[in-house]
């Protein structure tokens, strides 16, 4: 029996300590991924809430801190713009940086159209000698902050970033006041270095500090706060100043790609965003070193259900061992296997079911070969999956195939017993591979004649054009055996010489198995059928190899070339067929087979139209245009010969009527 089956190069034994080692790895593997995944996501959570009680915590401050500045300057104000004498002022002005070291500048400036001019300032001499600030600088950094200085002017407390102005950190704030009736602003510049430790020592997690275009005013990276960093187009920072609630937690990737939590608070009597973020993996990490011990683990368990296993699965493995080895004899055809049950298991009776089946099998094998080499083994194959079906038959588009032998029976009286049966099995034989190369089903051998089917009892897409491939490839194949006879003198001469004619039909037909229930044969039955057969036997009359039906020439023409040959009636048919010959394929049609075609239709067209004497000259053309004879050409004039000298009637419609089968 042939068969295609490979042996799996995986023992039983592997198969099963990879079934559990797989059963092993993949429910621990889940119960890793759920316990990491919620472990993570409970971490998440936590890191969240942890971050926005953090960002609360810092704004309350911040707010305090803020409050008590706006608090120091609006009374010191107060006090400065009474009439008090300037040793007062003094005073007073030695008690608000004593009080506020921070503090290295301040000023009440107004307003004058579109000018700010500052009423008075006061500097801290003692924070400016020690950091060689020049008193001058403090003007033309306010010149550089006028816009947002004019803000405060108008209403609004403004907190923003002088550092770029000092190259240290500075934070500048401005508050409104109002003042015997006239509006001021109240402009304090900061050594913000004290106010940005609110935000260090928070752990994993990073604070700052942002005002409402985004600048960043407190960071532990200093240098940030110096260069004046813009931080408006990170996520949560824009996420806050687009925002129109207190806070909120967020996640998101940084340009690095590495994920943040983050949460914010906002300050809206300030202009002012608390923000706290940390990255992921350091969140994460008490996670993964719970994963990497629990895969740990894993590697540990792996290996033990290995040793286990491996030694449990011998029990199995050894009797089947037996068994494979019982079956390869079987399959070389040695059907006396000694093999014997070692266990009273489903193993034990595996091995005695196979003994009971070996006892048969020969005598099977043998029906089977015989029956292989009667029917087509795609019909055998069929038969097996449901015979029933095959039986019952059913009507289903086909292309029939026929193909005979010309002269065969002269070939035959000249050939003795032995060189005809090898003759007609080298060129059976050659015809046949060609017929399954192209998916096409023998029906059966009639002496030299064969039969074939295309599209049953297997459905193959474009039959038609299958079917027509296969017919020329034969066509060819009889060529060079001709060729190969001729070379080494086998056979007759005739034999030498030997031609075949085939003829194509699609259509509807009965396909299935005929006969009696105890003899049948799969065939094909129905008026396509018969047509292809009148189709083979016509290719004698008209000398052409391959005839085909209009019908498989509308299904071939994009890639075939054939020629239209005349127009006839056929025994056991009323209505007119189209014959066409099928030449070669159209990338391959040699230039003078293709002028030949194009003057026969002509020809053709003109005989139909009754003008035989144009009609005889386009067909000599064609024969000369082949350079060899053309049987179709000739008969054709021979015709219109007829024709011109016995009319034809008035009712002619130029359907020849043929006679023979």
């Amino acid at each position: 029996m042939e068969t295609n089956f490979t042996p799996s190069k995986i023992t039983i034994r592997a198969k099963l300590l990879g079934i559990i080692l797989a059963i092993i790895v993949s429910g621990l593997a889940l119960m890793i991924f759920l316990a990491t995944y919620f472990f993570r996501d409970d971490s998440e959570k936590r890191v969240q809430d942890n971050n926005l009680a953090l960002v609360d915590i810092i704004g309350q401050k911040v707010e305090s801190d803020l409050k008590g500045i706006s608090f120091a300057l609006q009374s010191f104000s107060n006090l400065q713009m009474q009439n008090s004498s300037a040793q007062v002022k003094s005073e007073q002005e030695k008690e608000l940086f004593a009080n506020n070291p921070n503090f290295i500048y301040m000023a009440i400036l107004s307003s004058s159209g579109e000018n700010i001019t500052t009423v008075k300032y006061f500097i801290n001499k003692k924070y400016i000698e020690e950091n060689e600030i020049k008193p001058s600088s403090f003007q033309s950094v306010n010149k550089s902050y006028e816009e947002k200085l004019f803000k405060s002017l108008r209403g609004g407390t403004v907190l923003f970033n002088a550092s770029p102005g000092f190259v240290t950190p500075i934070l500048g704030m401005a508050i409104p006041w109002r003042n015997a009736g006239k509006n001021y602003s109240l402009l304090v510049y900061i050594d913000s270095i004290e106010f940005i430790k609110t935000f260090q020592g928070q752990g994993i997690n990073t604070t700052y500090l942002v005002n409402e275009e985004g600048e960043i005013l407190a960071h532990l990276d200093t240098k940030l706060v110096i260069e004046g960093s813009n931080l408006s187009n990170v996520p949560i920072v824009k996420s806050m100043l687009e925002s129109k609630i207190d806070n909120r937690q967020i996640k998101y990737n940084d340009d690095k790609n590495k994920e943040i939590l983050g949460s914010f608070k906002k300050l809206w009597n300030y202009g002012l965003g608390i923000i706290s973020v940390v990255e992921a993996d350091l969140v994460f990490e008490a996670v993964y070193n719970i994963q990497r011990r629990n895969l740990i683990m894993l590697f540990i368990i792996i290996n033990i259900s290995v040793v286990i296993v491996f030694i449990f699965s011998r029990t199995i493995s050894n009797p089947i061992k037996l068994l494979v080895e019982a079956t390869k004899e079987v399959e070389q055809g040695n059907f006396n296997v000694t093999i014997k049950p070692v266990s009273g298991d489903e193993v034990g009776v595996l091995t005695h079911s196979f003994r009971s089946m070996a006892e048969g099998l020969e005598e099977r094998e043998k029906v089977k070969s015989i029956l292989g080499s009667m029917i087509d083994p795609t019909v055998v194959q069929e038969a097996m999956k449901d015979m029933a079906a095959l039986k019952r038959g059913k009507e289903d588009e086909i292309t029939a195939f026929f193909s005979d032998v010309a002269g065969f029976s002269t070939i035959s009286e000249q050939l003795t017993s032995v060189d005809l049966a090898s003759l007609l099995n080298e060129y059976l034989s050659s015809m046949t591979i060609i017929l399954k190369q192209h998916e096409g089903v023998l029906d059966k051998y009639i002496g030299d004649a064969i039969v074939a089917i295309f599209n049953a009892p297997v459905h193959i897409e474009n039959h038609s054009l299958k079917a027509a491939r296969a017919s020329l490839e034969m066509v060819g194949k009889l060529d060079e055996l001709r060729k190969y006879w001729t070379k080494n003198n086998l056979y007759s001469k005739e034999a030498q010489e030997m031609d075949a004619r085939i003829g194509l039909n699609t259509g509807p037909a009965k396909v299935g198995f005929m006969g009696t229930d105890d003899l049948a044969s799969y065939t094909m039955m129905g008026d396509t059928v018969n047509l292809a057969a009148r189709l083979e036997a016509a290719g004698k009359d008209y000398g052409v190899s391959i005839l085909v039906s209009e019908t498989v020439n509308e299904r071939i023409i994009s890639e075939m070339f054939t020629r239209e040959l005349d127009l006839v009636r056929v025994k056991g048919k009323n209505e007119p067929v189209k014959l066409y010959e099928l030449i070669d394929t159209k990338s391959g049609i040699a230039s003078n087979l293709k002028e030949c075609a194009a003057l026969y239709e002509q020809g053709l067209k003109k005989y139909l139209s009754r003008d035989f004497k144009n009609a005889i000259v386009f067909f000599q053309d064609a024969i000369k245009a082949k350079g060899t004879k053309d049987k179709s050409s000739k008969m054709l004039i021979e015709r219109c010969e007829y024709f011109i000298t016995e009319q034809p009637p008035k009712d002619w419609d130029g359907v020849f009527t043929r006679t023979h089968k």
